[in-house]
């Protein structure tokens, strides 16, 4: 998914996954919370989504050795996001704050090491004269 729409578009699935898994994840604890913990997961997911690629190449592009290049972005994004998640969560309220973020911080995890990796590649492949 290239450009704005692109996107935008897998916020707007990212918001809808996981957003609906917190519903699920939270419902015996009665519909207003599992509600409050859809919206704020799915709200979150969206904005992490928008935000996540933009800050691993960032820190893929500064980082100089190549082991660093491909851990130290992974970690940080993800220790961030997670640990934003949870505090928001048990902030919130959310019944399940473990049930509910596991899952999307251990996509992020591996989405964050593949684009990491690829990243690395990209920038080791000279440019080709044209």
């Amino acid at each position: 998914m290239e450009g704005k729409s692109g996107k935008l578009l897998a916020a707007g699935l990212a918001f809808a996954l996981w957003g609906g898994w917190a519903l699920l994840a939270n419902w015996q604890a009665g519909v207003r919370p599992a509600l409050m913990a859809g919206l704020l997961q799915g709200a979150m997911s969206f904005l992490v989504t928008l935000l996540m690629a933009s800050a691993v190449i960032w820190q893929v592009r500064r980082l100089r050795r190549p082991a660093g290049k491909i851990l130290v972005p992974t970690l940080l994004t993800v220790s961030v996001t997670g640990s934003l998640l949870y505090l928001l969560h048990t902030l919130s309220g959310t019944p399940g704050v473990w049930r509910t973020i596991v899952p999307p911080t251990t996509v992020a995890f591996f989405y964050c090491l593949l684009l990491s990796v690829e990243s690395q590649r990209q920038a080791s492949i000279p440019d080709q004269p044209g």
